[in-house]
């Protein structure tokens, strides 16, 4: 995605970029709001923390739930960290550089693996929709001529991305899995993928044109409330409760996407569902088949905690959890 973003990037004027910065909207919540959220979290086993330690006989595998875009804070946690790393016989990441590299390639020399073949966007969608969605990508500096010609599903990747997120992505700013994978590589502590490469590709394209197009629409969020949202998440992550902070994001953005409350719901549970669910149960076997004591896994913080959290699934696998400080 970075090399696609630095493309559009560079097609767009700087002086139209919106400005950065968001404000925290948790007070602005409304009474039936907060208790929404404290209802889909209740009783979600591991709902908060960051960094836990599985335990299985001698094996032990320190779990930490990172954030992929840059935040000053992320230097003092890695500090923090650094000795958890230096320690490790095995880096265990998302994807490491090596795989971001050759995803590039991938998309550079098959166009078909991000892009539409036949008919754009625009022909695909009613003109109210695409009008709507060429305004929202235009926010983000994807013009709409690039915009039209996106796999509708990989669009939606970005567009549920803040201005600001995206411009942090593409300039190849560093959230704290970069930061891990430096100490690692610094340690000579070996660095693995949990999945390969192409694995978004084929989760999100394997569905219908019509359901990615459908998808689509929840990201469909003015900049300013994007910008809000995404500040509000990334408080939540630096407090450690990032499952209130999924159920926060929903009830944030539904009021200003144009579908009736359970569609938006739906569609939002399916695009977690992807991004989230079905990847973790395919990460357990690697983690399992690592050799190594002493494993660390570096992930994305939503993929910690809930039922399919790789936490719950280390557990059913006969793991003792630990929450550690972080």
């Amino acid at each position: 995605m970075r090399f696609i973003l630095l493309f559009t990037l560079l097609l767009t004027p700087f002086s139209l970029w919106a400005a950065c910065g968001g404000i925290d909207l948790r007070p602005s919540l409304s009474t039936a709001q907060s208790a929404e959220i404290e209802a889909r979290v209740a009783n979600q086993p591991f709902a908060k923390g960051n960094h836990w330690r599985a335990t299985r006989g001698s094996r032990s595998i320190n779990i930490i739930g990172t954030m992929h875009i840059d935040d000053p804070r992320m230097d003092a946690l890695a500090d923090r960290l650094r000795g958890v790393i230096e320690a490790a016989d095995y880096l265990l990441v998302e994807a490491t550089q090596e795989d971001q590299k050759a995803l590039e390639r991938a998309v550079a020399t098959n166009p078909a693996l991000a892009f539409l073949t036949g008919k754009t966007l625009i022909e695909l969608m009613p003109e109210k929709d695409w009008q709507a969605l060429a305004a929202a990508a235009s926010e983000r500096g994807i013009p709409g001529f690039m915009a039209a010609k996106f796999q509708p599903w990989y669009l939606s990747l970005m567009l549920s991305m803040s201005p600001c997120t995206l411009r942090n992505v593409a300039t190849g700013a560093k959230g704290l899995d970069a930061r891990l994978m430096t100490i690692a590589a610094d340690a000579a502590v070996p660095t693995a993928s949990l999945e390969p490469f192409t694995t978004i590709f084929e989760l999100f394209g394997q569905d219908p044109i019509e359901e990615q197009i459908a998808l689509l629409r929840v990201g469909l969020l003015p900049a300013e409330l994007s910008e809000n949202a995404t500040t509000t998440l990334k408080e939540q992550y630096f407090e450690e409760d990032i499952l209130a902070g999924l159920e926060t994001s929903r009830v944030l953005t539904r009021p200003a996407v144009d579908l009736p409350p359970a569609e938006f719901d739906a569609l939002y549970d399916d695009f977690i569902d992807l991004l989230v669910r079905q990847r973790n149960e395919k990460w357990i076997t690697p983690i399992e088949a690592t050799q190594g004591d002493q494993i660390v896994v570096a992930a994305g913080a939503l993929h910690l905690g809930g039922k399919f959290g790789i936490l719950n699934l280390l557990q059913q696998q006969g793991y003792t959890l630990e929450r550690l400080a972080f």
